[in-house]
């Protein structure tokens, strides 16, 4: 965080407006109260001048109403006024996208700007620690207000930093800057060197669940396998899950919604099943209860059985390694299709194959198999998507091979840093402060991305379930 040096309190002979002799009060300097007065007017005609050009739409409003009112009078002012509101009301009612992208979102900012945040940010970054004192300056030196800019439920805030801070100072403060604003999240992105992108949330487009995203209409040959989409994002925007070249892991306590992400994940390579050009590979230590009404989509399919567990796992690393052999010095990363087609691991509880598989020859087995093909699997459209309760050590031996990680409704902050690493929480991830009744909502860090996502997952029911199981059916 910025230096603070405070400027020493020194103190100096005190002047007694009382005399010693008689108590009489001395005689008012009329000239420097003059002077007083003078320099405050100055000031503050300097500081009405400077808000006027860094709001040049009020000023050219205010001037041109004024101007005419001097030329036509009021009673046409105010006709005209009404003229303009009322095209703006019809505007908003027929193309309310427009409105809200080309005027609304631009009074909407201007106000927010005008009166919350240039009014109230020096007081927020005292409350926050984000000012530098100075033995040169009798004020504490604040950081600048860049610009303003208001969305539909973000307002973003780019901030200039001062010289000693760094990011991880505004990511500190985090969490103080959202009270203060009183938001429920405020998100924090370095965009250049010395400035700070600072998001407050106003309203959350994830409060309500979200609908399941369409599925591709067209034939399994051309969907795209890299990234599909299960939901949506904290910004609006579609969420799309890695599933070609990468690995998932999704932690979550018990109804945080780890099925929305699975099943999302599934829903959407369906056609891509259908025509075999992806093979899904099911593990349900549960005893089927959650996995059983899809087993149309499944070429492989593990229950509570040990043996059944490692058996699935040692035909998805024997079929990685004769792929491999295959295509040695061939290509360097496999493109999916029907001779080799994307193999897709679901291991719905991780608990139950690393920890409680019973027994323990299998299990050292089973972590041995799982780490072959995490640490193999991505080049060769090989990928796994596990789920745990508990994100601790012994149960995810191995989370650092997992590119793609998901955090859903955890119990502490350190269990978040346990999924998304070190100082994931601090920077916004605020995974325990997800709410029972918001299942598959979670937070995202992906690699080469410092700045936590905040998700929602659809949710699929068994009616939709039981449609995908049946109009997608695995080829035999």
């Amino acid at each position: 965080m910025g230096v603070h040096r405070r400027r020493g309190m020194q103190r100096g002979p005190q002047n007694n407006p009382w005399e010693a002799g008689g108590g009489a009060h001395k005689p008012t300097d009329l000239a420097t109260e003059a002077a007083e007065l003078i320099e405050a007017l100055v000031t503050g005609g300097f500081a009405l001048a400077g808000w006027l050009v860094r709001h040049p739409v009020v000023l050219l409003i205010g001037a041109g109403g004024w101007g005419w009112w001097l030329a036509l009078g009021w009673p046409s002012l105010t006709v005209a006024a009404g003229a303009v509101g009322a095209c703006g009301l019809l505007w908003r009612w027929r193309w309310p996208v427009s409105f809200e992208r080309l005027v609304w979102r631009r009074i909407r900012t201007g106000w927010l700007r005008m009166w919350v945040y240039e009014l109230r940010w020096s007081r927020w970054a005292r409350a926050s620690h984000l000012v530098l004192y100075d033995e040169d300056f009798a004020d504490p030196v604040i950081p600048r207000l860049r610009s303003v800019s208001s969305g539909l439920a973000w307002d973003d805030v780019r901030v200039r930093m001062l010289p000693g801070q760094k990011a991880r100072d505004y990511e500190l403060a985090a969490e103080s800057l959202a009270a203060s604003r009183k938001v429920a999240r405020c998100s924090v992105r370095e965009i250049s060197p010395g400035v700070i992108s600072l998001g407050f949330l106003r309203r959350d487009p994830l409060q309500h669940p979200v609908a399941l995203p369409p599925i591709t209409p067209v034939a399994g040959e051309v969907m795209n396998l890299e990234r599909v989409r299960i939901g949506e994002t904290e910004h609006g925007q579609p969420w799309r899950v890695p599933v070609l070249g990468s690995h998932v892991f999704g932690a979550g306590m018990m109804g945080a919604g780890k099925g929305s992400l699975m099943w999302g994940t599934v829903r959407q390579a369906a056609p891509a099943i259908a025509c075999g050009r992806v093979k899904l590979s099911m593990i349900d230590p549960k005893g089927g209860m959650e996995a059983e009404p899809a087993t149309a989509l499944y070429d492989r399919y593990a229950r509570e059985e040990p043996k059944d567990i490692v058996e699935v796992l040692t035909a998805c690393v024997d079929g990685m390694n004769d792929r491999k052999r295959a295509l040695r010095g061939v290509t360097r990363k496999v493109a999916p299709s029907v001779e080799h087609p994307l193999h897709l691991l679901m291991v719905d509880e991780l608990a139950a194959v690393t920890k409680y598989l019973g027994d323990k020859k299998l299990q050292v087995e089973a972590e041995r198999l799982l780490g072959l093909l995490l640490t193999q699997g991505r080049a060769l459209a090989y990928a796994c998507f596990a789920f745990a309760q508990e994100p601790t050590k012994d149960i995810v031996p191995f989370r650092g091979l997992f590119p793609y990680r998901v955090a859903l409704r955890l119990d502490s902050p350190q269990q978040t840093d346990m999924v998304l690493g070190d100082g994931a929480w601090q920077r916004g991830a605020w995974a325990d402060r997800i709410g029972v009744s918001t299942p598959g909502v979670g937070y995202v860090v992906e690699e080469g991305v410092r700045e936590p996502l905040r998700v929602r997952a659809g949710y699929t029911d068994d009616a939709e379930l039981d449609r995908i199981a049946g109009v997608y059916a695995a080829p035999r």
